[in-house]
């Protein structure tokens, strides 16, 4: 170690972790796999006004990311205002489903291609994520014109996909998948290799073949200190990496677990995941510490979504409950809080705020 060593000048001693990322053997996913729950018209609603919706909500326990698509087969009894009737359709199935955090998406799909159709998609599934083809030029300008956010099921093949290329910087799709997904129907038995370079060009997150869509998350580096002190201060540093295809767009959480024994201490982070994208994402944070008995605590880091599943890192560290073990951490009882504005004066990684000139006296 030289004598010019950033470690020669710390002001508190930290410990760094840098997890071992998973073999690609022992990296298994099919988050990136969808299936349509597909269900018609006439299933739905064989007599008018009586409606049979419980067969949605059984689908989606049994398809994998299931997207829904209502296709308007007609049923005997419709004879006139058909646009109509299958508009009532649809919200009628929107106020049943809106609410199903296990629904991927929602397509698009109409009878005559009219508003009133498009309006009942918009006004009926708030909060699930409505597709427009890739192709349907109206329907991307109607949305836009309502200001109503939207992801794209891009039905893709060897043979058109440059027109699927044209279609994107037509309607300057290019960015939509920072915010929603792009999913991507291959009509082909297999996926070819001009429709998987350009699905990872796309962003798209989710496909009917499995082409290694998706996100894929790894911890790459871990700083905190060698020791804090009870009802302190915790300064943490994460270096995460996405290799994958996509964002992450359900909502969720960071959380730091610390235990020791049968004491146990969870504790959120204000990590700013809505705006992670893919690449390297940075997250540095000063945490609060409760009352906590002076030890030797086991660090652990975890990312949750709202219903506490959690997001599976491809990293080689133990993993319970979905925390991932990092390290060792020493709590002590002290007078003072070392710790709680360090990072105004002294950066861990080796950059030195520097102060502004001052006026002379």
């Amino acid at each position: 170690m030289s004598r010019y060593s950033l470690e020669n000048y710390e002001k508190y001693k930290t410990k760094k972790i840098r997890p071992q990322p998973l073999s690609p053997k022992e990296h298994a996913s099919n988050h990136g796999l969808f299936e349509y729950a597909a269900f018609s018209w006439k299933e739905l609603e064989s007599a008018r006004g009586e409606y049979r919706l419980e067969v949605i909500k059984e689908a989606l326990n049994t398809v994998p990311n299931p997207i829904l698509v209502l296709t308007p087969d007609l049923p005997l009894w419709v004879r006139d205002d058909a646009e109509d009737c299958f508009a009532a359709l649809i919200r009628k199935v929107g106020s049943f489903i809106d609410s199903d955090r296990r629904l991927a998406a929602v397509v698009i799909s109409t009878l005559a291609d009219s508003k009133e159709e498009w309006n009942a998609y918009i006004d009926s599934f708030e909060r699930q994520t409505l597709l427009a083809d890739l192709q349907h030029d109206r329907l991307i300008q109607h949305l836009r014109d309502c200001s109503h956010g939207f992801g794209l099921l891009v039905k893709c093949s060897e043979e058109n996909w440059i027109e699927c290329c044209e279609a994107f910087a037509r309607n300057n799709l290019q960015k939509v998948w920072k915010r929603y997904p792009v999913v991507l129907h291959v009509t082909d038995s297999v996926c070819g290799p001009h429709c998987r370079r350009e699905a990872y060009r796309w962003h798209a997150s989710l496909s009917n073949i499995n082409v290694g869509l998706g996100y894929d998350l790894a911890l790459r580096r871990l700083t905190y200190p060698e020791t804090v002190s009870s009802r302190g201060s915790l300064p943490l540093r994460f270096w995460f990496v996405n290799t994958g295809s996509s964002r992450i767009y359900q909502k969720f959480q960071l959380w730091v677990q610390l235990k020791q024994g049968d004491f146990s201490y969870e504790l959120p982070l204000i990590a700013e995941t809505h705006s992670w994208l893919t690449g390297d994402l940075v997250h540095n944070e000063i945490i609060p510490l409760q009352d906590m008995p002076p030890g030797t605590y086991t660090l652990s880091l975890g990312l949750f979504f709202e219903d506490r599943s959690y997001i599976s890192l491809q990293i080689r560290n133990q993993q319970q409950d979905g925390y991932y073990e990092a390290g060792t951490i020493q709590v002590e009882i002290t007078d003072e809080d070392p710790l709680m504005n360090i990072w105004d004066t002294y950066d861990p990684e080796g950059y030195y705020p520097l102060e502004d000139p001052k006026l002379p006296d």
